[in-house]
């Protein structure tokens, strides 16, 4: 199911509208500059610097296969006009694969603590819902204790743990698997129940 509805809205502390909306081929460019970006700020992503290797082409093809998928979305949250936050799901092809999304997300440094992430996880696991996925994963390193917070908060449970997970910069972080079983009903009443 595609992501439907007008972008997300919501003003923030500072004053500047955040809106969430879904990624279209022609963003390219700027999620590449967006990842680029956030590849140098954050330790806790699966690449780092000079890693993230798409280029336009690669980029444009994989926005537009997410927007013609019915399992999968890729999300930017811009703030004047300028991206500072990604999240995609993206499920299986095969037909016994399509009930399960995987999630990654990115925030950049300065947006930290504005709530971003939590806008859209919210967003997402609402799509994962609608499009009748049964399962959400993702993956987090153990010393992030934010993203672990708020993925707890929202119902994820921890189901694994990868030791040696990933390596940065000579040491190793153990990576946890989380999940979220998502049962059917009324859309929106289960986000209503979490915590």
């Amino acid at each position: 199911m595609a992501y439907s509805g007008p972008a997300f809205l919501r003003s923030l502390p500072t004053g500047s509208q955040l809106r969430i909306r879904e990624a279209e081929a022609v963003d390219a460019g700027a999620v590449l500059d967006y990842l680029h970006r956030v590849s140098a700020e954050s330790p806790f992503l699966s690449f780092g610097v000079g890693e993230f290797d798409k280029d336009l082409e690669q980029e444009r093809a994989y926005l537009a296969d997410s927007r013609s998928s019915e399992n999968s979305l890729f999300l930017i949250a811009e703030v004047d006009g300028r991206i500072v936050a990604g999240a995609d799901c993206h499920g299986g092809k095969k037909p016994r694969l399509r009930h399960f999304g995987e999630i990654g997300i990115s925030v950049a440094q300065a947006s930290w603590g504005m709530g971003i992430a939590s806008d859209l996880m919210r967003q997402i696991i609402g799509w994962a819902e609608g499009a009748g996925l049964r399962k959400l994963n993702l993956h987090v390193r153990t010393d992030n204790t934010r993203a672990l917070a708020l993925y707890e908060k929202l119902g994820f449970r921890h189901e694994g743990r990868v030791t040696r997970g990933i390596r940065n910069e000579g040491s190793f972080h153990d990576v946890l698997i989380m999940g979220l079983q998502i049962d059917p009903g009324p859309r929106g009443d289960a986000m209503n129940d979490r915590p």
